[in-house]
């Protein structure tokens, strides 16, 4: 049982260090008591409930689903971000990209090199960006293509527009590689790869400190079939009976997250999975029904080191 003396101290150090926000060094100054006596007593005050320290829960903020994540499959960081409609992946598209964008702004670093893929999810990213605050620190930032152009490079979801957009952003640099994402034969795709400028564009990719990867998902309606118009309906379905369930640029892998061996991935033009895991820092994006399986698929290979998402995609994968 405390003495009421003694409970009148812990309220007084609490006031002190809580409210007034003085240092404990202050209050052992005022108080004429050690410091490790102040430790005490604060330590003291939390055990018997004299203090009690909430943490307020933001809308829209998930850190329970995030900490699940992070310890289920080893991830640096998730990040979850709320959707407000789980069944359109255009939808979940922007507002995964908004948290992707968060994430990116917060941890980029001047002199970075960032390899970036393709997709909606990308899109609603660098969009995001775009509307967002900069930062002024940022100098030296290179952008690499780190996939060859997919359907009209005229449009916006298309890789070199995102490359160019992002380096933008970041006042940097940004290294197209000037080819199609998926040649014709693996004949055309080694003569690509023997030119000198392709060659260097990829060794910088391989040399990124940061990857930012869409995470797709091998269906009929996705932007790849929508807008390649390069991959027939026939390999489609050849990789989905090969237990194909995602990719990440252009590359397909099975529910374990292992490579699905194809013709397709003989003639794809851009980092393949084993280089993209060498890069230190792998940020993975995608969410919504469709992408559930790849998702898992994707944490299952541990293909990406941090994985930004929503909520309910979060939920189903753990």
């Amino acid at each position: 049982m405390l003495s009421t003396e003694h409970e009148r101290l812990l309220v007084k150090v609490s006031r002190y260090y809580y409210e007034h926000e003085l240092t404990q060094s202050q209050i052992s100054k005022r108080l004429r008591l050690s410091r490790q006596k102040i430790q005490r007593l604060l330590k003291q005050a939390k055990e018997q409930g004299i203090v009690q320290i909430t943490i307020r829960p933001v809308i829209g903020a998930f850190p329970d689903l995030e900490r699940k994540l992070e310890d289920r499959y080893g991830l640096q960081e998730a990040v979850v971000v709320e959707t407000t409609n789980f069944e359109d992946q255009f939808v979940v598209a922007r507002e995964v990209g908004v948290g992707a964008a968060d994430y990116l702004m917060r941890v980029i670093q001047p002199n970075d090199v960032i390899a970036i893929s393709w997709g909606g999810s990308l899109l609603g990213m660098v969009n995001a960006l775009y509307s967002g605050p900069r930062r002024s620190d940022l100098v030296g930032i290179k952008v690499i293509q780190g996939l060859g152009g997919l359907g009209d490079p005229n449009k916006e979801v298309h890789a070199a527009d995102l490359t160019r957009r992002l380096a933008q952003v970041f006042s940097g640099v940004a290294i197209l590689l000037p080819t199609p994402a998926v040649a014709g034969t693996r004949e055309a795709r080694d003569a690509y790869m023997e030119d000198p400028y392709v060659r260097q564009v990829l060794d910088l990719a391989r040399s990124a400190k940061l990857a930012v990867m869409g995470i797709g998902a091998p269906r009929s309606d996705s932007i790849l079939m929508r807008e390649g118009k390069i991959v027939t309906e026939q390999e489609l379905n050849n990789l989905i009976k090969q237990d194909a369930v995602g990719d990440m640029n252009l590359r397909f892998f099975n529910s374990e997250g292992v490579l699905v061996d194809s013709s397709l991935d003989q003639r794809v033009i851009g980092l393949t999975l084993d280089e993209i895991q060498k890069i230190e820092l792998v940020v993975g994006v995608a969410g919504g029904s469709a992408k559930i399986p790849a998702v898992r698929g994707a944490l299952a290979g541990n293909l990406v080191d941090v994985l930004v998402t929503d909520q309910m995609t979060a939920q189903q994968v753990i």
